[in-house]
């Protein structure tokens, strides 16, 4: 092949490439709408643990520590509220009906509990003012007598969050 032709050749390659990457292809369909992703298990256990702290340390309380026993009984009831969408301290159908039936079934022995349940807020944050709020909800976060923690976090089919708080005290 000549030096002509090489010259052409290279020249050809060019404009074919050149060519495509101007053309217009057809779209591909657009994806499916993808909603927002939903908070993390971790990520809402996280915030709430450190809120709630936050609380009673303006109370002058010493902080809770998140206890993996309590996170699973916390977890335990977040799943059964949100599946059958009833904010409910005792669910008799549930597998777990009552508090102490979820602390057994996590492990943990304790010497003193209490629950908190919330439904329909938009973040943790939402969650523990709502919480504060309340007096009852309240008064566990500032029991005194409560050391550990467990949280649980769960949506329903229409994505609804419900949330959980555990408060323990071990044997």
């Amino acid at each position: 092949m000549s030096a002509r032709g090489e010259t052409w050749g290279a020249v050809l390659v060019l404009a074919v490439a050149f060519a495509a990457a101007c053309s217009t292809p057809t779209a591909p369909d657009p994806p499916p709408a993808v909603a927002a992703p939903a908070p993390s298990l971790s990520g809402v256990a996280s915030a709430i643990v450190e809120l709630t702290n936050v609380e009673r340390r303006n109370g002058g309380l010493a902080d809770l520590r998140a206890e993996a026993r309590l996170m699973h009984a916390a977890q335990l009831q977040a799943d059964q509220v949100a599946s059958l969408r009833r904010l409910e301290h005792v669910l008799p159908e549930a597998a777990y009906p009552a508090p102490a039936d979820r602390l057994a079934a996590a492990g943990y022995a304790w010497r003193a509990y209490g629950e908190n349940l919330a439904s329909g807020q938009r973040s943790a944050s939402e969650a523990v003012t709502d919480w504060m709020s309340s007096p009852g909800h309240r008064a566990n976060i500032m029991n005194g007598t409560f050391t550990e923690i467990g949280i649980g976090y769960a949506t329903d089919s229409t994505g609804r969050p419900y949330y959980v708080q555990v408060f323990g005290t071990p044997r």
